[in-house]
C-alpha cells in the first residue's frame, strides 16, 4: 500500500506540464512505514522539495513540502516540525518567508495545484 501511494506521488510530479525534471533522493517502504524525499523542478527554475514520512494507514507522520525559487531563496514551506506551538493549527504551519501562518495538513496535489496558481511557463 505504501509502494502504491509513493508510487502515484511520482507519478503525478512526473506528469505535470509544469514540471520540468524529477529527481527521487531517497525512498524507504516497510511493511508498517515508509518515507519518501524528492525535488521537482519546475519550467520557471523554481523547486519543490518533498518529504514525506508515513504509517500504513497512510497517515503523515512528518512532511515537508519546501517550495524555492531559482536563486534558491524560500518561496513557501508548509510542514508539521514541531515548533510554532502558538499556531492554531499547531503542528502544522506555513512558512512564508519570515513569517509562519496557520495551515491545514496539504496533500501533495493540493500543494502541486498552489504551485500552478504560482508559476508562469
Amino acid at each position: 500500500m505504501i509502494d502504491d501511494y509513493f508510487g502515484f506521488l511520482i507519478t503525478i510530479a512526473k506528469k505535470n506540464p509544469l514540471v520540468k525534471k524529477f529527481r527521487l533522493i531517497k525512498e524507504f517502504t516497510g511493511v508498517k512505514k515508509g518515507y519518501i524525499r524528492f525535488v521537482i523542478e519546475f519550467q520557471d527554475n523554481s523547486e519543490l522539495h518533498v518529504f514525506e514520512y508515513v504509517d500504513s494507514g497512510l497517515h503523515k507522520l512528518d512532511y515537508s513540502y519546501h517550495w524555492q525559487d531559482k536563486e534558491k531563496m524560500l518561496i513557501k514551506r508548509w510542514d508539521n516540525a514541531l515548533h510554532h506551538s502558538n499556531i492554531e493549527t499547531f503542528p502544522h504551519h506555513l512558512h512564508m518567508g519570515d513569517d509562519v501562518k496557520p495551515s491545514e495538513e496539504p496533500t501533495f496535489v493540493e500543494i502541486l495545484e498552489k504551485i500552478e496558481e504560482g508559476v508562469t511557463v
